[in-house]
C-alpha cells in the first residue's frame, strides 16, 4: 500500500507545464511525476485550496490539512512570495509550521531561498539590516518546526547549518533536472556572433542591468546579447522596480539589443536552441535556479557571476569539475569590463567542454534520481 502524502505548492493548470506566477510550479510537476508511483499524492494547490496575497490562506490550508486526518506527511515548497507578496506571508509561515507540528504532523519543507546577507539586493541601508536579523529567526523557527528542512544546494544548507537547533534538520537534495525538456534542433550554420543569452524574469538581483552594462563596455563584433524574458509579476506594482525596467529597456532599445518579454511554453525549445552561450549575472545566491535546470536539459555551455560561485560546493558540480577536467574559474565573471571580457573570449573557445559539464549534470540530477532522495527522506 503507497504511503499518503500532502504537497503544498504552486501547481500548473492541467496540460501546461509551467505557471506564470510561479517557477515552483513545474519544480512540484516533475517531483510528482516523479514520486506518484511511489506515494497517493494530493495536491493542495494555489488554483484550488488558497490563492496568492489571500490573508487566509494559512487557515484555509489548514482547515484543509485537518480533513485529512490519515495523512501524516506534508510537503511544502516555499519561497518569499509564494503565498504572497506582503511581508505578512513571511512572517506566519513559521506559526503555520508549529500548528501543523502541534496537530502531530510532519512537514517536510523546500526552502527555494535563503539569505542572511540583503545588502546585495536592497543596498546597505535600514531595510537591509531589519531583513539581516529577520532571516536569522524566520530560518531558525522554520527548522524548528519542521521535520526536515530541504534545500537544493550544499552551499546553503552549510548556511543553514550556522542557526541553533538546525543541524539535525536541514537535508541537501539537489534540483532535478527535466530531461524530457531539451530538445536539440537542427543546428544552421556557425553563426557570425556568438549568441549569448540571459533567460529569466527581468529581477534586479538577478543582474539584468549589470550584464547590460557589461555587455555594452565590450567590443561587440563578436557577440549579441537577447534578454529572454520579461517583468516580475511579484514586483510589477513597485515603482522603483518599473523605474528600473523602464531604464533597462531604454538602453537595450538604445543598444539595439532584444527583450523578449514572457517566454511562452511553446517557444522555450526555440529560444534555447538559438543561444549559444547562457548567461548568469546574478547579485547575490538566494536558491537554486530553475533556469540552471534548462540550461542542463539543454546542454547548453554557461557561465556564472562571482556571487553564484556557491553552486561548486555542491558535490555533483564538483565532480562533474573532475569529469571534464575544468576549473571553478573556468566559469565565474567579475562585474568588470575586463574579467567579463576574459570569460566570454574563455568560452568562446570552449563552449564544447561546457556543454560537456551541462550533459554530466544533467545526468546527475535526473529527476528520477532526486526523487528517490525525496523518497527517503519521506519514508523515514
Amino acid at each position: 500500500m503507497k504511503n499518503k502524502i500532502l504537497i503544498i505548492s504552486p501547481y500548473p493548470k492541467k496540460g501546461t507545464y509551467s505557471h506564470r506566477k510561479s517557477a515552483l510550479a513545474s519544480f512540484s510537476k516533475n517531483l510528482v511525476n516523479s514520486l506518484k508511483a511511489r506515494f497517493k499524492i494530493i495536491i493542495l494547490d494555489d488554483q484550488n485550496t488558497w490563492k496568492k496575497n489571500d490573508l487566509f490562506n494559512y487557515f484555509n490550508l489548514l482547515k484543509t490539512v485537518l480533513k485529512h486526518k490519515d495523512i501524516k506527511n506534508i510537503l511544502i515548497q516555499f519561497e518569499w512570495t509564494v503565498f504572497g507578496n506582503n511581508i505578512f506571508f513571511i512572517l506566519m509561515f513559521p506559526f503555520f509550521l508549529l500548528l501543523l507540528k502541534l496537530i502531530g504532523k510532519n512537514t517536510y519543507v523546500v526552502l527555494h531561498g535563503v539569505n542572511f546577507k540583503f545588502e546585495r539586493i536592497f543596498g546597505c541601508n535600514f531595510k537591509s539590516y531589519v531583513l539581516n536579523i529577520g532571516s536569522y529567526i524566520f530560518y531558525t523557527l522554520t527548522c524548528i518546526f519542521s521535520k526536515k528542512v530541504i534545500v537544493t544546494e550544499n552551499y546553503f544548507k552549510k548556511k543553514l547549518f550556522q542557526l541553533p537547533f538546525c543541524k539535525n534538520k536541514v537535508v541537501y537534495i539537489p534540483h532535478g533536472v527535466d530531461i524530457k525538456l531539451g530538445k536539440k534542433m537542427k543546428k544552421n550554420k556557425k553563426p557570425i556572433k556568438i549568441r549569448l543569452g540571459y533567460f529569466g524574469y527581468l529581477n534586479p538581483y538577478k543582474g539584468p542591468k549589470e550584464l547590460l552594462d557589461l555587455f555594452t563596455s565590450i567590443n561587440q563584433n563578436s557577440y549579441s546579447l537577447t534578454f529572454y524574458g520579461g517583468m516580475s509579476l511579484n514586483l510589477k506594482k513597485h515603482k522603483d522596480y518599473l523605474t528600473y525596467i523602464k531604464d533597462l529597456i531604454s538602453q537595450a532599445k538604445k543598444n539595439k539589443i532584444k527583450i523578449t518579454e514572457f517566454i511562452k511554453e511553446n517557444k522555450l525549445n526555440n529560444y534555447f536552441n538559438e543561444v549559444d552561450l547562457i548567461i548568469f549575472p546574478y547579485r547575490a545566491f538566494i536558491s537554486s535556479s530553475g533556469i540552471l535546470a534548462m540550461t542542463f536539459s539543454f546542454e547548453k555551455p554557461f557561465i556564472l557571476s562571482r556571487p553564484l560561485e556557491g553552486y561548486f560546493e555542491s558535490p555533483d558540480f564538483s565532480q562533474a569539475l573532475k569529469e571534464t577536467g575544468l576549473k571553478k574559474e573556468d566559469f565565474i565573471f567579475d562585474f568588470n569590463k575586463e574579467s567579463f571580457k576574459k570569460r566570454l573570449e574563455w568560452a568562446k573557445k570552449n563552449l564544447n567542454k561546457l556543454s560537456q559539464f551541462s550533459r554530466i549534470m544533467k545526468e546527475k540530477r535526473i529527476w528520477e534520481n532526486v526523487a528517490r532522495l525525496y523518497e527517503k527522506i519521506l519514508n523515514e
